[in-house]
């Protein structure tokens, strides 16, 4: 699903996180868990950059020069809708994908967001979409199951384990939520606000389709 508007945030981690008008706040720049590493510094963009959607594979197979051009044009994008703001970050929904600069491998990732009214954004793991975060009240995204609630891998096909959540775990919009991601191999397992929403299902690799 792509990005929409209101208040998501949105990464992409191998990746990056997405977000649509997203915040993530720094809380836990402050309280990283034991032997966890913190992705966000509550100040500015160290060790993110932006880059639009494309295949991992795609971006790693281009020649130093098209790279560098890629992360000019990804350092102008977020510079535009991307900010860092009361230790939060916040995205206006627009915009290239906010990617950390250093790749993943197996994870467990712990992100506190707050989306607004018609948000529709989304996490993406090692570059593929994606953990779907989205305004699950939208009569309009009812079609596409936002009213079973955000932490689904929206982009796995049509019935396979995961695809929906297990239940709705969503705050009201516009509160906080906290998502306890943990992914091994492709074995991906979400947790919104405590609650499991995701039980160790395989997030597909949309870019084989």
């Amino acid at each position: 699903m792509n990005k929409r508007l209101s208040s998501v945030m949105v990464m992409s981690v191998t990746a990056a996180l997405t977000m649509g008008v997203v915040t993530e706040r720094s809380a836990w720049a402050d309280r990283p868990a034991t032997g966890a590493s913190s992705l966000f510094n509550g100040k500015d963009f160290t060790g993110w950059h932006g880059l639009k959607t494309m295949d991992p594979r795609s971006f790693e197979a281009l020649n130093p020069d098209e790279k560098t051009k890629a992360l000019a044009l990804g350092a102008e994008d977020l510079a535009k809708h991307w900010r860092v703001e009361n230790g939060e970050i916040i995205n206006d929904g627009q915009g290239a994908y906010l990617t950390s600069d250093k790749d993943y491998g197996d994870i467990e990732l712990t992100i506190d967001f707050k989306i607004g009214p018609k948000g529709d954004s989304g996490i993406y793991l090692r570059g593929t979409p994606q953990i779907q975060i989205w305004d699950f009240t939208e009569p309009s995204y009812a079609r596409m199951g936002a009213d079973k609630g955000s932490g689904g891998l929206w982009n796995n096909t049509a019935g396979a384990p995961g695809k929906d959540p297990l239940t709705l775990a969503d705050r009201p919009i516009n509160e906080w939520n906290t998502f306890r991601i943990i992914q091994v191999g492709e074995r991906t397992s979400v947790y919104l606000n405590d609650k499991l929403v995701v039980d160790h299902a395989r997030l597909e690799n949309y870019w084989n389709r």
